[in-house]
C-alpha cells in the first residue's frame, strides 16, 4: 500500500513536470511568459513615450505648477489668499506648517506669491 502511495505521488509529479516543461518549450523566444494568458497580458507592450525631463529648470516648473494648482483647489473661496487651516485641510502640510514664516505680513492669510518667495527665500 505505501508502495502505491509513492508510485502513485510520482507519477503525479512527473506528469506535472512534463506538462510544464511543454508549456515552456512551447513559447517562442523573445516573448517573456506571465503565468497567465489573457487580455491583461500581451504578448508585446507598445512602447512607451518619452517621459518629460526630471531635472533643474523643469522640475522646478513641475513643481511649482502642481503646488500652484493644489493652492487653486484650496481655496474654494477664491479669494487667492489660504489660511493655516484651509492649508492644513487641504493636504498642504508644508504651507500649514510653516506659515508663520510665510506670512510676512501677519495677516492671517497667504497668497500664492507669499508662498512662491518663501519657497524661493529657502536654501
Amino acid at each position: 500500500m505505501k508502495n502505491t502511495f509513492y508510485l502513485m505521488v510520482f507519477a503525479l509529479c512527473a506528469t506535472a513536470g512534463l506538462a510544464h516543461a511543454s508549456d515552456t518549450a512551447a513559447t517562442p523566444a523573445g516573448i517573456a511568459k506571465h503565468g497567465v494568458e489573457g487580455p491583461f497580458f500581451p504578448a508585446a507592450r507598445p512602447a512607451a513615450p518619452a517621459a518629460a525631463a526630471s531635472t533643474g529648470d523643469t522640475l522646478k516648473a513641475q513643481a511649482m505648477s502642481r503646488l500652484k494648482s493644489n493652492f487653486d483647489a484650496a481655496d474654494v473661496a477664491k479669494t487667492g489668499t489660504l489660511t493655516q487651516q484651509q492649508a492644513q485641510k487641504s493636504g498642504l502640510g508644508y504651507v500649514a506648517n510653516n506659515f508663520g514664516k510665510i506670512d510676512v505680513n501677519k495677516s492671517g492669510k497667504v497668497t500664492f506669491d507669499d508662498v512662491k518667495q518663501y519657497l524661493q527665500s529657502q536654501p
